[in-house]
């Protein structure tokens, strides 16, 4: 049986993934051996769904439907940069995200593809937007030290009135997105 790898997330408008890429131009420098994120691919993850039967895709597309006609839309601010799981052993460096009615969506997202048969995640919501990837921390302490300039600094703002079902394919040099259906926010 056929299936795609697939999430769900917020697509970023070009202004803001400008602002992202002025970001991690500065901050370069300081982590020659990160693996930058191409600002292309940068998105706001809501659901991680995975390697999916492509017959569920009509189930899921319904569903992503009727959650998106019943949320309003949700204003964005992007505020500084931090590490995970943490300072002392950094795997990805990512850019904050604060907005508030986010998690409301992200639970409706959530509950109705339990219902649809995926996975529940056990780890809480923590919305971010991936910039880099560390395979060590070698070097790590001026790019830690960089990032604190931009603590409580907002980097951008927006306000989303969609969001996206992906399908991600897996190359050697990063993954390719296919957007499979887009879903309009209600208008309040």
């Amino acid at each position: 049986m056929d299936k795609k790898r697939l999430f769900v997330a917020i697509d970023l408008p070009d202004e803001v993934r400008s602002k992202l890429q002025d970001l991690q131009r500065a901050l370069k420098p300081f982590a020659r051996d990160a693996k930058w994120v191409n600002p292309a691919g940068i998105h706001l993850t809501i659901k991680f769904l995975g390697a999916t039967d492509v017959d569920k895709i009509p189930a899921l597309d319904e569903s992503l439907n009727l959650i998106a006609k019943a949320h309003q839309p949700l204003a964005i601010h992007l505020m500084g940069c931090g590490f995970f799981p943490n300072l002392r052993r950094p795997n990805v460096l990512w850019a904050g995200v604060i907005a508030p009615d986010l998690a409301m969506l992200q639970q409706s997202i959530e509950h109705e593809t339990a219902r649809l048969g995926f996975e529940k995640e056990n780890r809480p919501f923590t919305p971010h937007l991936t910039l880099a990837r560390f395979k060590n921390n070698k070097g790590l302490l001026p790019p830690a030290k960089e990032t604190e300039k931009y603590a409580g600094v907002e980097l951008a703002s927006f306000v989303a009135n969609r969001f996206v079902l992906f399908d991600s394919i897996l190359h050697r040099q990063g993954a390719e997105y296919h957007k499979l259906g887009i879903f309009h926010l209600a208008v309040p």
